[in-house]
């Protein structure tokens, strides 16, 4: 019975502590829990992670004292209980005394406080600060990146702030830089065409009062944060990110289109409406075979032919087609490989003025040599 008893108890604090998806799912977390005391995150940033922070470390410094409870409702009535209550019942009164030095002598050792104290002026107060964050926070040109179940990414228009279970790490944008340090790459089936990169980012601070920290995520929600980011992230030479499924799309689209005949124009060919960087390079001209009257009802729709004059560049045109195909199909299927190869059969459209095509009819433009 103690073994089945230890072993529930095991599970159940590892739980509690780093919550998997079903605990989430279900609102058996502690911020979830305690939702009416701790507030709204949107309303009170600061607020919000202060009384988390400190309910968090009351609460798992007493899994200990729970264990013991646990035993003596599972009816162990062992002489070495009465002991093993009394001292892991020192733990938690230690956090208590360590929550009550946080919260006098105006809160300035809460660990969310303390990043903060750096930017205070002197003759002013730490809420100054607070306040500022709260108001970014707030704005919906904030990104929030989830690093694991319990640490978070943020960042708004002034500031970085990284969130954890007993702490938070906050530096202004303009005193920090971010560098990624190292990366590494996990495959999500047998057959390694669905792969995910994480990489490790070190926010280095420009200011010498201000602690450096470090945070791990995937290269898609890097791409998602570097457009928050005053200074992108810097990568080494040595260090490659992985490209999405779109831009790996875009490659064998190209290397696809190219194998077509060129398609030659009298004009000068111009700047491409959908990107307005790179040069119209495309054109949609049917060179697919009409149905078979056997097969019509049965294979897809014929193409048609699209009348518009070289507006595209090829790599729009691969973004408008799996955007396209991705959509009609679900969001692709069999990973990264499987997608693209469901994508190259489907069928597009043309922008502009809606003609269907397959992939034999994009063939790439080339002015007429003189």
């Amino acid at each position: 019975m103690d073994i089945l008893v230890t072993l529930f108890y095991l599970l159940f604090s590892f739980c509690v502590i780093y919550p998997p998806t079903e605990f989430v799912s279900a609102g058996f977390t502690i911020p979830q829990i305690f939702e009416g005391f701790l507030g709204s995150e949107n309303v009170n940033f600061i607020g919000y992670h202060m009384k988390r922070i400190t309910i968090t470390a009351f609460i798992h410094s007493s899994l200990p004292l729970g264990y013991v409870f646990s035993l003596w409702c599972g009816g162990e009535r062992g002489s070495w209980m009465l002991a093993s209550a009394a001292a892991t019942a020192i733990i938690p009164l230690l956090m208590c005394y360590k929550i009550v030095c946080w919260w006098e002598y105006d809160k300035s050792k809460h660990p969310v406080v303390k990043p903060l104290l750096c930017y205070t002026t002197p003759g002013s107060d730490w809420r100054v600060v607070a306040n500022y964050i709260n108001v970014e926070f707030r704005s919906v040109d904030k990104v929030c990146i989830p690093l694991t179940a319990t640490s978070k990414f943020v960042a708004t228009e002034t500031w970085l702030i990284r969130v954890t279970q007993y702490g938070m790490n906050a530096v202004k944008q303009s005193d920090c830089s971010l560098v990624a340090t190292a990366t590494d790459s996990y495959s999500l089936s047998t057959t390694g065409e669905d792969e995910v990169q994480y990489v490790n980012i070190e926010a280095i601070p420009t200011r010498p009062d201000v602690n450096q920290f470090s945070f791990r995520m995937t290269t898609t929600a890097l791409r998602e944060l570097q457009s928050r980011l005053r200074d992108p992230v810097r990568v080494p030479e040595h260090i490659s990110l992985m490209p999405s499924v779109i831009e790996r799309f875009v490659t064998v689209f190209k290397h696809h289109v190219e194998q077509n005949p060129v398609y030659y124009v009298d004009q000068e060919l111009e700047q491409c409406i959908g990107c307005m960087q790179n040069m119209a390079d495309v054109k949609i001209d049917r060179r697919c075979l009409p149905v078979p009257v056997l097969l019509e009802g049965i294979a897809p729709p014929p193409c048609q032919q699209c009348n518009c004059r070289v507006l595209w560049c090829c790599a729009c045109v691969a973004r408008w087609w799996a955007a396209r195909a991705a959509g009609g199909a679900g969001g692709g299927a069999g990973g990264a490989g499987g997608a693209a190869g469901a994508w190259l059969a489907a069928r597009g459209s043309c922008p502009v003025c809606r003609a269907v095509f397959c992939l034999l009819d994009v063939r790439p433009a080339r002015r007429r040599p003189s």
